[in-house]
């Protein structure tokens, strides 16, 4: 049976300089590698060598770790530096990974705030310099997650604690950030060797719908979920769903509980409060197709997706609809009238016309953001687009008396049941 390391035991001429202490599936390290470096190092509790999965997971390992060095992510994912079995009382996996300094986790730097807030009264995103870094924060976030999604890579444990900042001037962003603890990570294309056997790493109060749900298994959209309770944490000042009670957070999180939440201050233009607003609620669907994508969410917080005025084709003059109802009328005059939160969908329109075969079962939600306005939020992944003003819509946009939705393809010109929205 393989034993614990202590200071000053060398392993594979690596010498332990301290022992972090015992996760649920390693014990964690900092030792000196042989050229000299300090790494982080991990001694494997699961799988042990002897677990019919255990070649499968060490092979998992050598291919995520080469994702990470010749992906997007090597510049925000810790590095894996060596991996090898050994004997240590009895046979185990162990992994030397890049060792982070010089900073903190994203999970102590906001308790810091939170006690600072305690002892001056005043919130930490009341402060206009707080307020900047956590944008900032939240925008090279969103870049790493993107990177990471496009090695095809899942973290599937985000967490503030998860998510290690370190002070670098030299960069415009001001910071550098790492995703550490990855090595239960799944790669989406293929299954992990651990499925079956034992259940996806997840943390309390950071998991996912499909961490939550028997027989489903967390993906790239999984990590979204958790993008969305992170940013709302440096955005809003809250996680929506935070629970001492496990039971509670997971009813709250597949009952959709949480709703869309004014900002705790400005975002910096060209990106709107509004639509940064809404995307965070999107994030949190219990519905994984509902959610955005990385690349979406990293456009709306840096204002590069087209901004509402310009989707809704000259219609600035016309204040956004602040009335109790809409009502979607057709060419030829039928009309439906909504007052609540209503998904557009394939079957509620068919009383409007048999162009409603264009539309997807689920193509676009309307629903009132924080102000009370009304707001049309497209779906993802649906057969045609969703058109407002025959422009395509990707993320969320104010509605104004006039605007007129449809699907089709507008690169091609075609608009298929064009519905225009009045405000009642």
């Amino acid at each position: 049976m393989a034993k614990k390391l202590k200071v000053g035991d060398v392993i594979r001429g690596y010498r332990i300089t301290r022992v972090f202490g015992p996760g649920m599936m390693a014990i964690s390290y900092a030792a000196r590698a042989p050229a000299g470096g300090l790494v982080f190092f991990k001694q494997y509790k699961s799988p042990a060598p002897t677990v019919v999965w255990y070649d499968s997971f060490v092979a998992y390992q050598r291919e995520l770790a080469s994702r990470v060095k010749t992906g997007a992510a090597a510049r925000f994912a810790v590095a894996q530096l060596d991996a090898f079995e050994e004997v240590w009382g009895g046979p185990c996996y162990f992994q030397a990974f890049e060792f982070v300094e010089n900073g903190a986790d994203l999970q102590k730097i906001l308790d810091g705030e939170a006690e600072d807030h305690r002892r001056s009264k005043v919130a930490p995103t009341q402060d206009p310099t707080i307020w900047s870094r956590h944008i900032t924060w939240a925008k090279v976030f969103m870049a790493a997650i993107e990177a990471l999604h496009k090695s095809r890579i899942a973290h599937t444990d985000l967490k503030p604690a998860n998510v290690y900042l370190i002070k670098d001037p030299t960069i415009k962003a001001g910071y550098q950030l790492k995703l550490i603890d990855m090595d239960f990570s799944l790669l989406t294309d293929h299954r992990a060797p651990w499925h079956g056997y034992q259940g996806y790493i997840g943390s309390d109060n950071y998991r996912s719908p499909e961490h939550l749900k028997r027989g489903h298994v967390p993906d790239l959209r999984s990590d979204i979920f958790t993008c969305g309770l992170i940013l709302s944490e440096l955005l809003i000042g809250i996680h929506p769903y935070w629970s001492d009670d496990q039971t509670l957070y997971a009813k709250r999180v597949l009952n959709y509980e949480a709703k869309p939440l004014p900002l705790a201050g400005r975002m910096i233009a060209p990106a709107e409060n509004s639509q940064v607003s809404l995307i965070l609620h999107r994030c949190l669907s219990p519905d994984p197709d509902h959610r955005p994508t990385a690349a979406e969410l990293r456009a709306v917080l840096g204002g590069t997706v087209p901004a509402t005025t310009a989707i809704t084709s000259g219609s600035s003059a016309r204040a956004a609809i602040l009335a109790k109802s809409l009502e979607l009328q057709t060419t030829d005059g039928r009309s439906l009238t909504i007052g609540v939160r209503t998904e557009l969908t394939r079957s509620l329109l068919e009383k409007l016309g048999s162009d409603a075969h264009f539309w997807d079962q689920r193509q676009c939600v309307l629903d009132r953001n924080f102000d009370g306005q009304w707001v049309l939020v497209p779906i993802a992944r649906t057969v045609n687009e969703t058109l407002v003003n025959g422009a395509t819509v990707t993320a969320p946009i104010l509605l104004r008396d006039g605007d007129t939705i449809a699907v089709g393809r507008s690169a091609k010109g075609i608009v298929k049941m064009p519905l225009v929205v009045r405000g009642r």
